[in-house]
C-alpha cells in the first residue's frame, strides 16, 4: 500500500490551470469536493466558476500525469491580481493524502516565481483560524496574521494573512 502511494506521488505534478469558468462539470465537482473534504466549507458550482482567476502562473492544478484525460484534480492553487503590487490567493487546497509531502511548497514556489516575475511584491490570503498547519506553512513563507475575519467562513473565524513575496 505504501509503495503504491509513493508511485502515485511521483506522477503528481502542478500544471497551469484553466480559468474556473472553463472547468468541466467533473472538474468543478472535484474542486468542490476538495473544499468540502479538506476545509469543511460548502461552495456552489457558480461560486467556484466565477472566481476571477486568470490563466497565468498563479493558476495551478495538481494532477497525476499518468492518468488519461480528463485527469482528476488533486489540488488547486488559485491566485489573482488584487491591488497595487499585491496578489491574492483565492484558494489553496490539496487532497489530504498528498499533504505534508512537499507538494504545497512546490506549488508555492511556482506561484511566487510567477507573481514576482509579474511585478507583484506582496501576497494576501484568508485562512481558517483553526487551520494552524496552514498558518504555520504561510508563516514559514513570511506571511503574518493581520486581521481576524468574523463571518468570513461558514464554519468559523478566519484570519487575513499578508507578507512579502520571495522566490524560494
Amino acid at each position: 500500500m505504501h509503495e503504491s502511494r509513493c508511485e502515485n506521488m511521483a506522477n503528481l505534478q502542478w500544471i497551469k490551470g484553466t480559468e474556473p469558468l472553463g472547468l468541466t462539470p467533473q472538474h468543478c465537482q472535484e474542486v468542490l469536493a476538495l473544499f468540502l473534504e479538506e476545509t469543511g466549507e460548502v461552495y456552489s458550482p457558480a461560486s467556484v466558476r466565477h472566481l476571477p482567476i486568470p490563466c497565468w502562473g498563479g493558476n495551478l492544478v495538481l494532477v497525476n500525469l499518468e492518468e488519461d484525460e480528463p485527469r482528476a484534480i488533486q489540488g488547486v492553487l488559485w491566485a489573482t491580481p488584487f491591488k497595487d503590487d499585491i496578489v491574492r490567493i483565492a484558494a489553496f487546497v490539496i487532497a489530504s493524502e498528498h499533504q505534508n509531502s512537499g507538494l504545497g511548497g512546490q506549488a508555492w514556489h511556482f506561484f511566487s516565481k510567477a507573481a514576482v516575475e509579474g511585478g507583484y511584491r506582496h501576497v494576501q490570503l484568508e485562512v481558517k483560524a483553526d487551520n494552524t498547519a496552514a498558518q504555520r506553512f504561510y508563516q514559514r513563507r513570511n506571511l503574518e496574521i493581520k486581521t481576524p475575519l468574523e463571518g468570513y467562513y461558514q464554519s468559523g473565524l478566519g484570519y487575513m494573512m499578508r507578507g512579502p513575496l520571495t522566490i524560494e
